[in-house]
């Protein structure tokens, strides 16, 4: 926490218990900073943090570096029998501690229209969806609801947006919640 503290970031909400073993939700996601901020928070509060990535950027030499960080090999291929939902539930399978950390919106781009994958890998784990998101303005990280499987998708969606409603990202104009769930 130590150079997360120095960059003049804090925590401030206790860290749910269930981000031993969960899918970790983040946003806004704007930009690239806002994975070396999330990353430097959940290994200063010891959540044992993974993130799906492309599988080439988990192959030497690359490996050296992404492994280390918690990168996952997703195989996204077109032509690949077993969809990405179903690559990251099985992380869950061989690990007991994970934090596995999802940005919904599937880009650092405007996206009204989040992605679900993040609902459907923690119902087929049968694991809490766990919110936190960074403010930029105020230099803060803040956890909010935390989400149990066999939520109703509806329900667990319109938590989600609530919460991340009124963020602070790095770049305002490229952030917007899922418009259907509001």
């Amino acid at each position: 926490m130590r150079i997360f503290g120095w960059l003049g970031y804090k925590v401030i909400d206790p860290l749910p218990v269930e981000a031993q073993r969960c899918v970790l939700l983040y946003a806004p996601h704007t930009s690239n900073w806002d994975f070396v901020l999330g990353l430097l928070c959940m290994r200063g509060l010891n959540v044992p943090v993974k993130v799906g990535i492309k599988k080439m950027w988990t192959s030497f030499p690359f490996s050296l570096i992404i492994n280390p960080l918690g990168g996952i090999g997703i195989d996204r291929d077109k032509k690949s029998t077993v969809s990405h939902v179903d690559q990251l539930t099985e992380v869950f399978s061989t690990l007991e501690n994970i934090a596995l950390i999802i940005t919904p919106e599937g880009s650092r781009s405007l996206r009204k229209h989040w992605k679900t994958g993040f609902f459907y890998i923690a119902q087929k784990a049968q694991v809490p969806i766990v919110t936190i998101k960074g403010n930029y303005g105020d230099k803060t990280v803040q956890f909010g609801p935390v989400i149990a499987p066999g939520t109703p998708l509806n329900i667990a969606m319109q938590k989600v947006m609530h919460f991340y409603g009124k963020s602070q990202p790095k770049f305002p104009e490229q952030f917007s919640v899922d418009t259907r769930y509001i």
